[in-house]
């Protein structure tokens, strides 16, 4: 079950970051600094030695939980809720999401309980499907449920 969060960043990718098949490979990064988690959706198309932040949602502690900061799943709970709010929004804009790829392994280790990361490739409004293709939309489709 993702953590709650909110929108502190509204989702807003320009229309340079689609390529001419009309798919953006960005990258879901998140920090927490004591408890709760920091997580954007960043891109690095335009300037590669600088990554753009094109949407960021801060989760925020639930009373009703107990206290999940110090259990080993926190990160891979960091990481539901960002795949969640993703889901969200790409729905909402029209859009797909086609890859979500964990990309916490190639995190220091001693770093993985306070740093988590995914690749994603979405595809924009004029995205034509390859045929019989199962995209991550709809293999994780049930995930939000």
């Amino acid at each position: 079950m993702p953590l709650h969060y909110e929108v502190t960043e509204p989702l807003t990718i320009p229309a340079a970051e689609f390529n001419e098949n009309h798919i953006a490979v960005l990258l879901v990064v998140g920090n927490r600094y004591g408890g709760q988690w920091k997580i954007d959706l960043l891109s690095q198309r335009e300037h590669p030695n600088e990554a753009v932040a094109l949407g960021t949602i801060e989760t925020f502690y639930d009373h009703q939980r107990d206290d999940l900061t110090d259990s080993p799943r926190y990160p891979q709970l960091g990481l539901d809720t960002a795949l969640v709010w993703l889901l969200a929004e790409t729905k909402e804009k029209g859009w797909r999401l086609l890859i979500w790829e964990d990309m916490s392994d190639q995190v220091p280790e001693e770093a993985r309980r306070f740093t988590i990361g995914a690749r994603v490739a979405l595809g924009g409004d004029q995205f034509v499907p390859a045929p019989a293709a199962v995209y991550a939309d709809e293999a994780l489709g049930t995930f939000t449920s």
